[in-house]
């Protein structure tokens, strides 16, 4: 059987702390064990689990994010894809599966971010057809990414 300090070195020192239920505890003596259950990497105080047998991990990221809030969802999206692919984010994304936001609640999130201090970073761009697209000024400057939407809403469509 795994220790508690054994969970804790593989998980990092909160795990522990963050198991107050049976089901916890549970789910944390079936780690060790089943290879397919994984730690959802997010910044909440409870860790969130899944089977990379039944989702991935993106998804499941995605699934932790929108239980914050659908403005929530829509900045760690655009973050994560100005971080790492690097490229905007066209707003339709989010009336799609997984997100499913309408018109209404994609245009609170995008105002309550511009009022909010930890989404400083988010800002948007109208490509020269009217697409609005995302974007991350921490990964990627203005000028880069209206670059980018243009090429991927107009550029690619007129390029074979």
């Amino acid at each position: 059987m795994t220790s508690w300090a054994d969970l804790d070195t593989e998980f990092g020192d909160s795990v522990t702390d963050q198991v107050s239920n049976p089901l916890g505890e549970l789910i944390l003596g079936a780690v060790p064990s089943h290879d397919d259950i994984k730690v959802v990497p997010h910044d909440t105080e409870s860790p969130l689990y899944y089977s990379d047998r039944f989702m991935t991990g993106a998804y499941a990221c995605i699934l932790a994010h929108k239980g914050r809030g659908h403005f929530h969802v829509m900045a760690e999206v655009v973050r994560e894809h100005s971080r790492i692919y690097p490229r905007p984010v066209p707003v339709s994304l989010f009336r799609r599966a997984p997100f499913d936001l309408d018109d209404v609640r994609i245009a609170q999130g995008l105002e309550k971010m511009t009022k909010l201090a930890q989404y400083r970073d988010i800002a948007q761009i109208t490509t020269s057809i009217g697409n609005v697209f995302l974007y991350s000024t921490d990964y990627l400057d203005q000028d880069y990414a209206a670059m980018l939407a243009e090429w991927v809403d107009v550029g690619q469509a007129k390029n074979p």
